[in-house]
């Protein structure tokens, strides 16, 4: 019954995490991960969550593909790679905690800055240095603590970037983000661990994931833009704070 139990949670959170992720942008990685990590532990968790984003984003990409800014998808994905390289340098440097709680703290900063209304925070859209800035973060951020959606959405608010378009980009973004990733547990690990699921979780994860995608378009074309960039900002900003309490409670 445990068993059963455990597995359920899993499953609704996966579920809960496609049905965001297809309105927002985010979700699987910053609503699945911190389940999966709790009951399959760490890196078991990690390597799911991983392996359900990479398809999750692949299929949310493709659904969307017309409304994607490829030109920005190209800059935003090379800098993210950029961004990831100094952070696999970082990860052997710093302590895992005080990294977390570093990100946390960032993340959280960027959001509240770009929630104010003063018009010097706004971004040109035609900036370039800014894009690149943010994707690196996102890739530094991916690398270290698998969430790269909000350093993302702090740009798209800061340079009022049309939010379906942005969130339609950021599917192709994370296919690259999650992928990297993977690539760099292979590199840095020598292998990755899908023990801790069987195999009935992973195919029934994978279908929930299709079925969270069907409800969250049902529900996006109800959703009103402002609605759907309150909600990506508070799933970054929970996204965030779970990094930043796991960083604290790893510390202590």
């Amino acid at each position: 019954m445990l068993v059963l139990t455990i597995a359920i949670i899993i499953l609704a959170a996966v579920l809960i995490g496609a049905f965001f992720q297809r309105i927002t942008g985010m979700g699987v990685g910053l609503l699945g991960g911190p389940v999966l990590s709790i009951f399959l532990g760490p890196v078991q968790g990690v390597t799911m969550v991983n392996g359900l984003s990479i398809i999750n984003a692949v299929n949310n990409a493709w659904a969307v593909r017309k409304r994607t800014d490829w030109k920005r998808f190209r800059i935003i994905s090379a800098a993210l790679i950029l961004g990831s390289l100094p952070a696999v340098a970082v990860i052997h440097f710093l302590d895992g905690p005080v990294l977390l709680i570093g990100i946390g703290v960032f993340v959280l900063l960027g959001l509240g800055i770009s929630l104010f209304p003063a018009e010097k925070f706004k971004i040109p859209v035609e900036a370039k240095g800014p894009l690149v800035a943010f994707g690196m973060a996102a890739g530094f951020m991916s690398t270290i603590a698998g969430i790269a959606g909000p350093s993302l959405t702090i740009y798209a608010r800061l340079t009022n970037w049309d939010y379906r378009e942005f969130v339609a980009t950021l599917h192709p973004v994370l296919v690259v983000a999650n992928t990297v990733s993977f690539v760099l547990k292979l590199v840095l690990l020598g292998g990755v661990d899908f023990g801790g699921a069987p195999l009935w979780l992973w195919i029934v994860a994978i279908a929930m994931l299709f079925v969270g995608a069907w409800l969250g378009d049902k529900v996006n074309a109800k959703v009103s833009t402002p609605m759907a960039r309150q909600l990506a900002t508070f799933l970054a900003a929970a996204g965030a704070i779970a990094v930043l309490v796991r960083g604290i409670t790893q510390l202590v």
